[in-house]
């Protein structure tokens, strides 16, 4: 009988301390800030920041990009093929007054959003493309910031309710 109390306690307890790993608001969400020319924005601890390269010329780091990917890569290991098969937050500051190009038709099963994050309402859709859920949002009423994501992968989702996502949009900042 004091085996299985033993059992159970411990139970209890494994269980205690596994929901109080983790950040339980976004101010406890921890990470490293990066820059483009243009903003800034956190990438929480657990993802990894990707340089955006201009369209244009690979050679070029993108002015008004920022993407961050949910995985962890080991020190010295290559992110190569995990960039495929990663959750994502790609972010984009345009002119405030810039056009949002939606693109709906291309997913499955959309779903119109909307959210708000330290005072800011967003907006946009989420839809599946190739078996991922991905999504566009923006902030309600202007271009100016427009995040593209992919919200599944193989190690799981990302939720808008997510506090190191909710983070990495609380913490955009113009320069």
């Amino acid at each position: 009988m004091l085996k299985k109390i033993a059992l159970v306690l411990t139970l209890i307890v494994f269980a205690g301390a596994l929901s109080a790993c983790g950040p339980k608001s976004i101010e406890e969400v921890e990470g490293e800030t990066y820059e483009c020319s243009q903003f800034t924005a956190l990438c929480p601890k657990g993802w990894m920041n990707s340089p955006v390269k201009e369209l244009n010329n690979d050679q070029v780091l993108s002015m008004n990009h920022l993407r961050f990917y949910k995985v962890e890569v080991e020190e010295g290991e290559e992110l190569g093929s995990k960039l495929y098969s990663n959750a994502y937050v790609d972010i984009a500051h345009y002119p405030a007054d810039s056009k949002i190009y939606e693109s709906r038709d291309i997913y499955q099963n959309v779903e119109d959003v909307e959210f708000e994050i330290s005072g800011k309402k967003w907006k946009g859709y989420t839809g599946e493309l190739a078996g991922y859920k991905n999504g566009l949002v923006w902030i309600d009423g202007t271009g100016e910031w427009q995040v593209s994501m992919c919200l599944s992968d193989e190690d799981g989702d990302v939720e808008f309710e997510d506090f190191d996502f909710q983070a990495i949009l609380s913490s955009l900042k113009k320069k």
